[in-house]
């Protein structure tokens, strides 16, 4: 009987393929699960710091809020002793005072000096509070007012208060005694709660945003933003637990709880010097908001982990074997940058030490060195020293080209006189100058600023640069070499000539390595020079423009940047 033959998705590799599917899915899961609660815990934490740290910023803008008015009560009651002493009691002075400290103090919305009859003796109110208190009834009877008769004059009342038209308020008086020593009446000041609700806006986030300020006994002073009966009310029952154990200027006290199956984070300090009690309730909305989010995006991912699942552990398997072949392709570059590099080096000491005693020999002979020559061999030995002497100009541009394009091209600084330069660089392209009658026109600018650069790579530039343009300018042309300060205070340097010139299509070419725009045996090169030059340039923070026309000619600048300049006093 024959044996089935065993499938494909039977194979080892395949069963071992989906049990690390698996595998991966369950260890997936179970971070997810863990991130889950170690993100629940941390964003709790989290809540519990920012109430602590809301409530913290609040009870010390609170804190300074009523000092502030504490120090307005102060010195109206200041002021009123120093009046009664001198016999200065005028009305309109103090009412005047009243004016400049409610200017001063942003909280207040209203003061008043009462007498010890009950009477408004002076009062001043910012505008849209002209009924918080009815300036023609007496306080006589009233429970601020008898409180504050029957208290020393060191205590200080804090209370709410509502206007004729409803307008919550929060009062804070102080009591003041006459020169013997009896009861001279109060100052009365109104505080706007918006104050405080604006400000907690400000430093809180959410769309639940719930501060409560409130008395020792409870009674709520301020509440808000966000208008939340359920929020005061558990502030309240809070307050109600901590109030006993919550010291003045002490650390402010969280507790995570659930009301109605939500979670909130309530927060609470007592004031320092002010018998008031702030507290912070952060809803799970605000603290858990993202939590929900990330919880929704990991269970998605989750489920679009399982269904492609097996597509993946395919893509892995393919993507593991691009990445050894592009890891051998890359030792494979590295090899051959190597090789490239020991090259090189070969080349150049293999090639310019036969290189230059062929140069030198060929000089030798031509010269009569050993014995006359007739005119057929010295023409060829001619040939031979041109033929050496550009192979070897190949090989140093090659090498030089080399060494800039892997980065390890350096600069040898020093101060360069660019006059200097221009001018030794022509007298050394002198000879192919005459050659063909080119007139040289040098129009370097006077007083020129030294540059800060290397010496033989700037000469190299010129040399180039010249020599292309004798090389592409017909005889009886004109070669323009300038140098001058352009409009930013770079320095120019500019080569222009009456050549063949270059097509606009051409000009990327002839930048490029071994790009050659005219290619004939009166105008070999090695398509290195403008690359070279160009390269230079960038190493000194430069660059090179080339303009060109065809039958006109054509205009290259190197331009050095203005932080390379060196003044003539600073050389000095």
């Amino acid at each position: 009987m024959m044996q089935p033959v065993q499938g494909r998705s039977n194979s080892p590799r395949v069963r071992n393929l989906i049990g690390f599917s698996v595998l991966i899915m369950l260890i997936f899961c179970g971070i997810v699960v863990y991130q889950g609660a170690h993100a629940y815990k941390q964003a709790i934490a989290e809540g519990e710091d920012k109430s602590k740290r809301l409530t913290h910023i609040l009870a010390e803008n609170a804190e300074l809020t009523f000092l502030g008015v504490d120090l307005s009560l102060r010195r109206a009651i200041e002021r009123q002793y120093f009046n009664s002493l001198f016999g200065n009691n005028l009305p309109e002075y103090t009412e005047q005072n009243f004016k400049i400290w409610l200017n001063e103090t942003p909280q207040i919305v209203a003061l008043a000096l009462i007498d010890e009859n009950g009477s408004v003796a002076v009062a001043a109110h910012k505008k849209d509070y002209d009924h918080w208190l009815d300036y023609h009834k007496t306080l006589v009877g009233q429970q601020l007012f008898e409180h504050m008769r029957e208290a020393d004059d060191t205590y200080v009342f804090i209370g709410k208060h509502y206007t004729e038209n409803k307008t919550s308020l929060i009062l804070m008086s102080r009591r003041y005694n006459k020169l013997n020593g009896e009861f001279g009446g109060i100052v009365v000041a109104a505080i706007n709660p918006e104050f405080f609700t604006d400000f907690y806006s400000s430093i809180a986030s959410g769309e639940q945003r719930f501060m409560s300020m409130m008395l020792p006994d409870s009674t709520a002073l301020v509440s808000g933003p966000y208008i939340s009966a359920a929020d005061e009310n558990l502030a309240k029952q809070w307050l109600g637990r901590q109030s006993k154990s919550m010291e003045s200027g002490e650390q402010v006290k969280s507790e995570t709880v659930v009301v109605d199956g939500s979670i909130k984070i309530i927060a609470g300090k007592r004031l320092r010097n002010m018998p008031i009690i702030v507290s912070v309730v952060v809803d799970e909305e605000d603290f858990l908001y993202m939590w929900h989010q990330y919880r929704i995006k990991d269970f998605g991912f989750l489920a679009l982990f399982v269904i492609f699942g097996s597509v993946l552990s395919f893509f892995a398997v393919t993507m593991a074997k691009q990445i050894v072949r592009v890891e051998e392709s890359e030792a494979a570059a590295i090899l051959a940058s190597q090789a490239k590099s020991e090259f090189l080096a070969n080349m150049s000491h293999e090639l310019r030490t036969p290189l230059n005693a062929i140069i030198g020999f060929s000089e030798m002979i031509n010269s009569g060195y050993f014995g006359p020559l007739n005119a057929k061999q010295k023409e060829r030995i001619h040939d031979i020293n041109l033929c050496g002497s550009h192979l070897l100009q190949l090989i140093s541009d090659i090498l030089e080209f080399s060494k800039g394009d892997a980065g390890k091209l350096e600069l040898i600084e020093e101060k360069v006189d660019l006059g200097e330069i221009i001018n030794e660089s022509a007298r050394i392209m002198n000879g192919k100058i005459r050659t063909k009658a080119i007139h040289v026109v040098m129009a370097i600018e006077p007083n020129l600023p030294f540059l800060w650069g290397d010496k033989r790579k700037i000469r190299q530039i010129l040399i180039n640069l010249i020599s292309n343009s004798v090389k592409f300018t017909p005889e009886n042309g004109t070669i323009t070499v300038a140098a001058r300060l352009d409009p930013h205070d770079n320095l120019a340097i500019i080569v222009a000539d009456t050549g063949i010139g270059i097509a606009d299509a051409d000009i990327s070419k002839a930048l490029s390595v071994f790009g050659q725009v005219h290619r004939s045996r009166s105008h070999e090169g090695t398509g290195l020079g403008l690359p070279l030059c160009k390269m230079y340039a960038e190493l000194h923070e430069g660059k090179l423009l080339l303009t060109s026309k065809v039958g006109e000619g054509t205009t290259v600048r190197v331009i050095f940047p203005h932080q390379r300049l060196l003044s003539n006093k600073a050389i000095m």
